[in-house]
This record gives structure tokens, sequence and C-alpha cells, in this order.
């Protein structure tokens, strides 16, 4: 029906860059963009259900007309229920260009969330999805 490119990757990563200079010219479903549009912090936990939901739904409208989009975060199960074609890309920098991006970004999260985040990483294996591209720096 259609192609699903979800990025993965840890915060400040380049995901946002990578839409950017790889000219995809489809809509992106992004948490971190709902959250600003709402003034949500990441670290509210009482509104992170919220936000997944209105993403899968904003999803489940592309799904169902057929249209390629991007995912900007991770789940893929629903896009397989639809019957899409999932191409996971997974980016990743230098230890110390990730942590020099992360502190240029508009939206930094501060070092002791990146580390909680690098100890849970989990990198996307080549069975999860019809496609997976490794884009590693």
């Amino acid at each position: 029906k259609c192609e699903v490119t979800m990025l993965s990757g840890l915060p400040g990563m380049g995901k946002d860059y990578y839409i950017q200079s790889a000219g995809i010219d489809v809509p992106v479903v992004s948490l971190d963009v709902i959250r600003r549009k709402h003034k949500l912090s990441p670290t509210d936990k009482s509104a992170n259900g919220w936000v997944v939901q209105t993403a899968k739904e904003e999803a489940r409208t592309y799904l169902r007309k057929g249209q390629d989009f991007v995912w900007n975060a991770t789940n893929i199960g629903l896009f397989v229920d639809y019957g899409a074609k999932v191409k996971i890309v997974y980016l990743e920098q230098p230890y110390h260009i990730w942590r020099q991006q992360n502190k240029s970004r508009e939206y930094a999260l501060p070092e002791s969330v990146l580390d909680k985040m690098l100890d849970k990483l989990e990198v996307p294996q080549l069975a999860e999805a019809h496609e997976v591209v490794y884009h590693v720096v």
C-alpha cells in the first residue's frame, strides 16, 4: 500500500537533518513536533501517552490513504497491521559529535538523559523491517 520510513537513533544523532538533507518529500510524523506544538516537555510522563496516541492517529490517516510518510519515532507494529512496507533508517554519529550536536540543538537534552538513553539503545536488526539502512558515520 505505502512505504513508511522509520527513523531510528538517539536524540541529537541527526534524524531531522537526515530528512532535510535526503530530500525526502513526504509528510513526517514526529513525537517531538507534536510535543513542541502543544508546549509539552519530553519529560512530562503524564503527557507521553497522549502524544503517542496523537502521532499514531496521524499515521493511521496516512496509512488509510496508502500515502508514504516518515515516522520519526519507534513502534512499527501499526504499520505492518496496515500492510505497509517498513524501512528503518538507523542513524549514528561518533560520540563526541553526537554530544556536540545535542548541545547545539534548540531543544537540547541534559547529559544525564542522553547517558540513560545510550544505556538502553537497541540497534535495529535486519529482521525487524522489510529494509534496514545503517547510516553510521
